[in-house]
Formats: structure tokens, C-alpha cells, sequence
């Protein structure tokens, strides 16, 4: 009886030895990919560049036509989109616009009425757009959001506040906790432009 009972002893032996093996080789697998000394490395640091400086470009653009503005936290620094468009048969860009702080109180055009909004520091974007189609029947709104937009999860950004739509201008003040270096790029489909402010 004990003689026929060893070959059972030596299977599950054997199979207790290649569960033990396989586990080996799958650990040994998992290791040889992870990041040498176990360590995974730092993300590369936020880095903006900007100045206080006016910026402005394409000062004789033919006015698009504005469709969407958003705010937005990127690290080390903070966002404002403007979308555009272009009117029907209009080619798509490039945009037209002129970025400067300018003191307060930040007045309405063309009411010239003073503007009531949040920031001790206004950055103000004049943009070759219009928030209305005139060659369409009707004249509809091309941007329907906002004329306030109160920010979230911004710290430099306090309020992006619209200050005019006029004679193919959009006028919009972006008020800031202070003065800050800023920088504008533009991009394409869609055509936007886009006001970067450090945060720093």
C-alpha cells in the first residue's frame, strides 16, 4: 500500500514545483519591466513664456466671426480661448487681434459705459471678429455663450468679461488678481485665438 501511494506523492510533487517555477518566471518578467531601482521619473516641468508686453498681428484682417470662448488651468499657467470662424466665401484666417493691459476702470464700446468686473490688473483683447453674421438674413448670433464668464478652478484669471461688439471688433477684458506676463498664439481648424497668462 505504501509503495503504490509514492508515484501520487511524486506528481504532486512535481506539480507543486512548476506552479512554484511559472510564479518565478512571471515575477521575474513583471521586474525586468519595471524602471530601473523601482523609481518613475518626474514629469517635465511646466515652463511658459511671456511678457507684459502689447502683442498684436494681422491688424488688417478681414473680421471672422466669433463662436466660442473658453477658460482653462494648465499648470503653470492659465487660458483663454477665443474660437472663430469665417463668414461664408471668406477664407479660414488668419485672425486679426490686439492684446494690452490697460487701466481701469474698462469702459463699454460703444456706450462708453464703465464696466463693473472682478481683477485688479485688465488685460484687453481686441479681436477682428463680430458676435452676429450681417450677411445672413436676420443677422444671427454667432456666439451664443456668456458676455460674463465667472471662472473655475483658475487662480490668476478672476473673470473674462465681453466689453463690445462693434463694426466687426470683439472687445473682451480678461481681469486678473495682477499684472502678469502673458503670451497669444493662434491656431487652426478651428481658427483660434489664444491668451496664455502665467500663473508663477
Amino acid at each position: 500500500m505504501r509503495f503504490r501511494s509514492a508515484p501520487v506523492g511524486l506528481a504532486l510533487f512535481a506539480l507543486v514545483a512548476g506552479v512554484a517555477c511559472s510564479s518565478s518566471s512571471k515575477d521575474a518578467t513583471v521586474s525586468a519591466r519595471s524602471p530601473a531601482g523601482g523609481v518613475v521619473p518626474d514629469p517635465p516641468a511646466c515652463v511658459f513664456t511671456g511678457t507684459a508686453e502689447k502683442k498684436s498681428a494681422n491688424d488688417s484682417a478681414t473680421p471672422m466671426l466669433l463662436s466660442d470662448v473658453r477658460v482653462g488651468s494648465h499648470g503653470c499657467y492659465e487660458r483663454v480661448t477665443f474660437e472663430l470662424r469665417p463668414r461664408a466665401g471668406q477664407p479660414d484666417g488668419p485672425p486679426g487681434y490686439l492684446v494690452e493691459y490697460r487701466p481701469g476702470p474698462i469702459r463699454e464700446d460703444p456706450s462708453d459705459r464703465p464696466i463693473d468686473m472682478k481683477g485688479a490688473a485688465f488685460l484687453v483683447v481686441r479681436l477682428s471678429a463680430a458676435g452676429f453674421d450681417l450677411t445672413q438674413p436676420k443677422a444671427p448670433a454667432t456666439y451664443k455663450g456668456p458676455s460674463v464668464i465667472e471662472t473655475a478652478g483658475t487662480t490668476s484669471i478672476q473673470q473674462v468679461h465681453k466689453a463690445g461688439d462693434f463694426e466687426g471688433v470683439n472687445l473682451w477684458v480678461i481681469g486678473l488678481d495682477k499684472e502678469r506676463p502673458f503670451s497669444v498664439t493662434t491656431g487652426g481648424s478651428p481658427t483660434r485665438v489664444i491668451v496664455d497668462v502665467a500663473t508663477g
